[in-house]
């Protein structure tokens, strides 16, 4: 009898950081870890295959499009979806992103090839009707990260319970746990003992300012009332920089905004053990590891009440959740996150890491496979 074989099908792994890159990043790390070498088939839509080989050394068969030009990339990786597919015929599907749904659909209905797909939070949300809408009602499961988007998901497309499974994201709690910063990294930034520092992790995109960094500038002059030695420390790049650059000059606060750009995965714990408090009010986050990641260096955060950070806060039982769009909620909310006392550190670390650590990541995925009858041989 032939060992079972599993499909993944991502959109990168490498090529892009982000929350999807991350989740599937641990998704195949934990079917790799679950089945063992040569049973997967990894299929990326953008990254470079040589990349890819160098990364799993042959315990995983790799194919990608990344070296085919954009406007014919999806075409060619939805081309190559269905011949390897045909040829391997695996046992399961997991697609890390619904905009692969449609193929997965199809393939079941030629082959009957079960699947499984991802849902991460805003490509998932109010779907009009059409082939993805469609695909994620036909499915078999859906394994969305969060029980927002699972209930949001489940009231929009009119899906029983019985075809969800939860799996959360997850973080390295190994490289994300409580500590001191360096003394180097204080001076960087031209921090002094007795300052309060305040962090945002995020992208700085226009089409992404729900993520409530300008909310949280917003209040900030008023904030400075209260504790006048914050220092408001935001992580990330994007477009949107010379808007945040010009609010800050208008208000006055230059001095009490830090805006350090790019940091490099290896530099980015330190940056949170930095950190009095980690803040990000958004209003359409699908998770939100940045949460796990403070946590995990024991930093207490606060998130928004209206998306899926009141999972990965665990509706405040972990952290503070305010209506973001409520200014002065969120201004009592910061300052009560920032002079309150704060939690043990390895208490909160040790939470984070019971919640949504690697190991329950696994026991998740792993029972999801096994619903599959997919198992280690």
């Amino acid at each position: 009898m032939k060992p079972n074989i599993l499909h993944i099908w991502v959109p990168e792994l490498i090529v892009r950081e982000g929350g999807i890159q991350s989740y599937s990043i641990e998704m195949v790390e934990a079917a790799l870890e679950i089945l063992g070498p040569g049973r997967i088939t990894l299929l990326s839509k953008s990254d470079d295959v040589d990349a890819l080989k160098k990364r799993y050394e042959g315990r995983v068969r790799v194919h990608a499009t990344g070296h085919i030009p954009l406007p014919m990339r999806s075409a060619a990786f939805g081309s190559l979806l269905i011949r390897t597919a045909l040829a391997e015929e695996p046992d399961l599907i997991v697609c890390t992103h619904a905009n692969f749904a449609p193929v997965a659909v199809w393939l079941f209905r030629r082959l009957r090839i079960p699947a499984a797909i991802s849902a991460h939070g805003i490509e998932v949300w109010g779907l009009p009707p059409g082939p993805r809408r469609r695909a994620l009602q036909a499915v078999d499961t859906i394994l969305p990260v969060s029980d927002f988007t699972k209930n949001r998901l489940r009231n929009e497309l009119h899906i029983d319970d019985d075809h969800f499974q939860v799996i959360p994201d997850t973080f390295d709690s190994s490289r994300f746990s409580p500590g001191p910063a360096p003394i180097a990294l204080r001076q960087r930034y031209g921090l002094h003992p007795q300052d309060k520092v305040l962090l945002t992790v995020s992208r700085l995109i226009t089409s992404e300012s729900y993520k409530g960094y300008q909310q949280t500038l917003s209040v900030l002059p008023s904030l400075l009332k209260k504790i006048p030695r914050l220092k408001y420390l935001i992580v990330g790049r994007g477009d949107d920089m010379p808007n945040i650059q010009t609010f800050i000059r208008e208000n006055d606060i230059e001095k009490n905004v830090i805006l350090a750009g790019y940091v490099s995965d290896a530099e980015l714990p330190d940056h949170y053990r930095l950190a009095d408090a980690f803040a990000m009010p958004s209003k359409r986050e699908g998770f939100g590891i940045v949460y796990l990641e403070a946590m995990g260096c024991g930093k207490p955060c606060l998130g928004g009440n209206k998306d899926a950070a009141i999972d990965a806060l665990r509706n405040g039982e972990l952290g503070i959740l305010v209506d973001p769009d409520d200014l002065a909620e969120l201004e009592a909310g910061l300052f009560r996150l920032l002079t309150q006392p704060p939690p043990d550190p390895a208490a909160l670390a040790a939470s984070a890491e019971r919640y949504f650590g690697r190991q329950s990541f696994r026991a998740k995925v792993r029972q999801m496979l096994e619903n599959f009858g997919l198992r280690r041989c």
